[in-house]
């Protein structure tokens, strides 16, 4: 965690930021047609640069790593068409958006560390393979920037936020035609806050318009990251059971242990297996330097692939690993309390609330920066796109769950319709509202990672639903809940 000192300066910084991008569109940045990629602190306007999504990288045994593989480290996946045009009549109203933040640096203490101490270790007693050495070099050489950035957000997840914000405008335009108000907040982390930054900058750099505000307030933090001890329904045991100290957390270690066999990927790397087993633990390293592997493509500062040290098939069991933990702490798992599902309420509750509030004040936009179990934990408390599996065996959680449905930057939005000249409470610049559309007149869209979301409700149109029959739903699912919680 941030201390709150640099948490408020960060703050202060961001505020700035917001104002300076404000003045640089107005200047004229908001008619160019191209731009060109900036640092993580955003500066960007016109065309979004490419952010890498398209790489692809091979495993030990020739097969191309799949999403899947990569789990919640998957580089965002830009979609390939727009979605689907509103039913005949209507116009978009209003957005509610959650979003992950983009493409960081490895969040764990300590892994960078682990396999640096390995490596060099390994290099200085000449027991590196060919591979091995070359995975040396290409790690000690960022090593000394990663040794400083953990958990920091990356270029790539910076030009992310901004692809996503510069479609969101071409997508929905009519929703920020005018002086358009947009709030805009993130849980207190460098990595969230500079993806909100960077967003942002990206919307008023296109639209030099709009009334946006931004906050980054332990405040709100608890409708945001729903397992924070800033909700306030969060206790101790919430706060352990997600913890390296969690009740499951020795069952899960024992399944790793018995799941992956350590020796096969050292042997591609090292020449002497002794040398492992006398410098660290082979698991501890396995992870660590696992990890490393994964969230590679997202820094910058390395080209380098390190996949060719696993199999495909070493892959997909390692792959289940993000899947079983994930469950435990966010799904519907019958050996839990499911609350790390239940404390979802917090903010299904928030983003419900604001869209009644943000109608009737005039807020076209409300963006939410975040994080991956957040998403995960919400949706399967709504029950929605397989999220909301019951299992006993959490080592099953792989055979429903998915984690790479949760990329860096993934993201949900709800864009509510009206019927064109009914449209509640819209903030124009003249500060007139139109007449106002009944609550049971409003349609509504949800995307998750811009891709349309089939939900089990009854549709008007292919993927249209009525927002009445949206509350309808939640109701009961919002009782659940905060019974279960004991509210």
């Amino acid at each position: 965690m941030i201390k709150s000192k640099s948490v408020n300066s960060l703050r202060h910084i961001l505020q700035a930021c917001l104002l300076s991008a404000a003045l640089f569109a107005a200047a004229g940045c908001a008619g160019s047609s191209s731009g060109r990629a900036g640092s993580s602190s955003g500066r960007s306007c016109g065309a979004v640069e490419d952010c890498g999504a398209s790489s692809s990288f091979m495993s030990a045994d020739g097969v191309e790593v799949s999403d899947w593989q990569m789990g919640v480290s998957r580089l965002y996946p830009v979609p390939s068409t727009p979605p689907p045009a509103a039913p005949a009549g209507y116009a978009p109203v209003y957005l509610s958006h959650y979003g992950r933040h983009g493409s960081r640096y490895v969040a764990e203490p300590g892994v960078y560390a682990t396999v640096h101490a390995v490596l060099s270790s390994a290099r200085e007693r000449g027991v590196l393979t060919p591979l091995g050495e070359t995975v040396c070099r290409s790690f000690e050489d960022a090593y000394p920037v990663f040794s400083r950035r953990e958990g920091e957000l990356t270029q790539k997840g910076a030009c992310q936020h901004r692809g996503i914000a510069a479609r969101m405008v071409r997508n929905f335009p009519g929703l920020f035609d005018g002086r358009v108000r947009v709030e805009a907040n993130s849980t207190n982390l460098e990595r969230t806050m500079l993806s909100m930054l960077n967003f942002t900058q990206q919307l008023v750099a296109l639209r030099p318009d709009l009334h946006l505000h931004a906050d980054a307030s332990r405040i709100g933090m608890g409708a945001i990251n729903q397992h924070s001890s800033e909700n306030p329904a969060v206790t101790a045991e919430d706060v352990r059971w997600k913890s390296q100290d969690a009740p499951w957390r020795p069952a899960f270690r024992e399944y790793f242990r018995s799941l992956v066999d350590w020796r096969p990927v050292c042997s591609r790397l090292f020449t002497d297996l002794s040398f492992v087993e006398g410098i660290a633990d082979p698991f501890d390293f396995l992870r660590s330097f696992y990890i490393v592997t994964l969230d590679l493509p997202s820094c910058p500062e390395s080209d380098a692939d390190f996949f060719r040290a696993f199999t495909s098939g070493e892959l997909d069991l390692l792959g289940r690993m993000d899947n079983y933990a994930f469950y435990v702490e966010k799904g519907r798992y019958t050996g839990g309390n499911l609350r790390g599902c239940y404390l979802s309420e917090s903010v299904l509750g928030d983003i419900l609330d604001r869209t009644s509030e943000d109608l009737a004040s005039g807020v076209g936009l409300r963006l939410r920066f975040g994080h991956d179990g957040c998403i995960m934990a919400l949706l399967a408390m709504l029950k929605l796109d397989g999220w909301d599996a019951v299992l006993d065996d959490p080592a099953e959680a792989w055979t429903v769950w998915d984690v790479s449905k949760i990329p860096m930057a993934s993201n949900i939005q709800i864009v509510l319709y009206a019927p064109k000249g009914r449209v509640p409470c819209c903030g124009t610049a003249s500060g007139k509202e139109a007449a106002g559309a009944a609550e049971d007149e409003l349609l509504f869209m949800m995307l998750l990672n811009e891709e349309p979301l089939t939900l089990p409700l009854d549709a008007v149109a292919p993927h249209f639903y009525r927002w009445s029959d949206f509350l309808a739903y939640c109701g009961p699912i919002l009782d659940e809940a905060r019974t279960a919680l004991g509210q």
